[in-house]
């Protein structure tokens, strides 16, 4: 049985996901579709990415994932089609793909070989993603689906930076709870750290942490905590309470790290 997820910011009042989905059952009858998130900020390619980055290699290889997100074809943006670590990825190249997906793609092509409906123009994920992943499903491969391209449209991420006793990092993703990821990897802070002490701080010098968690119940409630999560990032948080909204904290919020020598 092929499993189909499905990403966007569409959310639940709209009737986008049911049409797509009964477009999918129709095309694929039997398929498992299976929604990885609809509660993404419109047209925000980065959280996207992030989302997707951090859940496609949980699902089993062989998965399409049809992205709905700053879908509109233009000049810049084709419609594509992605293989890469056995899995398969539909929706626009607007970058979102090359921050989601680490490293070269093993193929990539245009998807143009779809038979467009006028009435769904403006709709591309009923009017050409479902149909590209009809095709997935049936013949395994997306070679037929269009011309190759070479790779795929580029967005630099936001990266840390290293200065001399000081790390200073971005949020990139605040989750439902109100915790904050940010762009340091449990790597970067290591190698910065060099067995030093070390201060977080947020919003400037007003709060600091000075040790890092395993667990959010090593910190008791109501009180700030960090961890390095199961993406491997540093995670900002407050024990059962909502961090972000607290502090007014927002995606590409500064945080810094201050390492000390005994």
């Amino acid at each position: 049985m092929a499993t189909i997820s499905l990403t966007s910011d569409w959310h639940h009042r709209d009737y986008y996901l049911g049409a797509v989905k009964g477009r999918l059952l129709s095309l694929c009858p039997g398929v498992q579709l299976v929604d990885l998130s609809h509660n993404v900020d419109n047209y925000n390619i980065s959280q996207t990415a992030f989302i997707l980055k951090n859940s496609f290699h949980h699902f089993p290889k062989g998965t399409i994932h049809i992205i709905g997100l700053n879908s509109e074809k233009t000049d810049e943006h084709q419609h594509i089609a992605i293989k890469y670590k056995e899995h398969y990825f539909i929706g626009a190249d607007n970058g979102l793909f090359c921050l989601a997906l680490k490293g070269k793609p093993d193929e990539i092509v245009m998807i143009e070989n779809i038979k467009s409906e006028e009435e769904y123009l403006t709709f591309p994920e009923l009017n050409i993603f479902t149909k590209a992943a009809a095709h997935i499903v049936k013949h395994n491969s997306i070679s037929d689906l269009g011309p190759s391209l070479a790779e795929l449209n580029r967005l630099i991420p936001i990266r840390a930076l290293i200065q001399k006793g000081t790390v200073t990092g971005q949020i990139i993703y605040i989750d439902s709870y109100g915790n904050a990821t940010t762009n340091i990897s449990k790597e970067l802070f290591e190698s910065a750290r060099q067995k030093r002490d070390f201060e977080i701080l947020i919003q400037s010098n007003h709060y600091r942490i000075s040790t890092i968690n395993k667990n959010y119940h090593e910190t008791a409630e109501g009180d700030f905590l960090a961890l390095f999560n199961s993406s491997g990032l540093l995670e900002i948080a407050i024990n059962k309470g909502h961090l972000a909204e607290l502090l007014q904290l927002d995606i590409n919020s500064d945080i810094r790290i201050k390492f000390h020598d005994r």
